[in-house]
């Protein structure tokens, strides 16, 4: 009786150890690999989120996705690569895609059941970081001053201003607000709102011929800085609202927004072109803040339609407009502001940049 129970008891223990052994077989055998009846895939199409192709902005990523045929292949995962052409970029094992250099990548997406079946799709990388060559704008004669415009000169409350006021070529009378009082030599006029001095066209010789060699020289160093050669286009589709930008030559098609402060990171030698045919608008109550080093007098908006700055907000840099400049209530500005049409004043801080 014992020999046939020690017999069983061990006929127990051997079973319990074949059914072990099938359990370790079977976590030890690899998840991707094809089992018997298993249905393998034949092909990946591999698509960027939205269906796109590009990645636009610096350091910019897209998720990419692969899809499995057939769709009921048994093993659906895949690796992802990515094969630097022109241009480079990293992916995650999730397949997020981040732009490094500009150029053209290939990204792949290859079966983790048969390494044969592979997807890919090229995309195409711009505005990343480039070697920025840009010199400053000149300004010529018209660096002379804060403040020029040629149809006029308006704050509808006091303001304050640090640097020379010009228009031309309209007269005095299209300086307003200001209570004007004319110096001895008739070549210009003081108010206790600005610190340096008033031209108009129709003061006494030479402010005639003064003003008339500054406008146009303003009008030059706006063709100058359209002209320019961009380094970045449509970066973050004109709304820069809380960006923080290299130096470079920035071009866009249309209007440019900032609603929330915009950071401009260089040094005192970099230099910043904003060549916008649009609008260019800032919201009240922000600011456009410098770091690194970076100076006004090197920063340049160029601007085919209005500007407005916001109430409250305060502003870097040269602004060149076509047409008008309307500076917010209590608004201020460390740069200068010129227009081939005229600039609204409130309350506002204009502080002339040094050359």
């Amino acid at each position: 009786m014992n020999t046939k129970k020690k017999l069983f008891n061990g006929k127990i223990v051997m079973l319990v150890m074949l059914v072990m052994m099938l359990f370790a077989f079977a976590a030890c055998t690899p998840s991707d690999e094809l089992q018997t009846g298993d249905i393998s895939v034949s092909a990946i199409t591999v698509t960027g989120a939205g269906s796109a192709t590009t990645i636009t902005i610096a350091e910019g990523t897209l998720q990419m996705s692969a899809a499995i045929l057939p769709a009921d292949a048994t093993i659906k995962t895949v690796t992802w690569s990515v094969v630097n052409g022109t241009g480079t970029a990293t992916i995650s094992d999730s397949g997020l895609l981040t732009a490094v250099s500009n150029g053209t990548v290939t990204v792949k997406a290859t079966s983790n059941s048969n390494d044969d079946v592979v997807g890919s799709l090229v995309i195409t990388i711009s505005n990343q970081d480039v070697e920025v060559t840009a010199e400053p704008v000149d300004l010529g004669t018209a660096g002379d001053f804060a403040i020029l415009a040629q149809s006029g000169i308006s704050t509808a409350t006091a303001s304050v201003i640090t640097g020379d006021l010009g228009v031309s070529p309209s007269p005095a009378s299209y300086i307003t607000g200001f209570t004007l009082v004319m110096d001895s030599t008739g070549t210009f006029s003081t108010s206790s709102q600005v610190t340096g001095k008033i031209y108009a066209s129709d003061y006494t010789s030479p402010t005639p011929a003064k003003l008339t060699t500054a406008i146009a020289d303003m009008g030059t160093a706006y063709t100058d800085a359209a002209g320019r050669a961009a380094d970045f286009n449509e970066l973050h589709a004109g709304d820069l609202s809380g960006k923080t930008l290299v130096p470079g030559v920035y071009k866009y098609s249309s209007s440019v927004l900032i609603n929330t402060t915009l950071t401009l990171e260089g040094n005192s030698t970099d230099v910043w072109i904003f060549q916008i045919a649009g609008n260019l608008t800032m919201a009240s109550d922000i600011d456009i803040t410098l770091t690194g080093g970076a100076i006004a007098k090197n920063i340049v908006w160029q601007v085919a339609d209005t500007v407005a700055i916001g109430s409250g907000s305060h502003f870097e840099g040269t602004i060149l407009a076509m047409t008008d400049i309307t500076m917010g209530t209590s608004s201020s500005i460390n740069g200068k502001l010129y227009a081939q049409t005229a600039i609204t004043l409130d309350a506002t801080t204009v502080v002339k940049s040094n050359d």
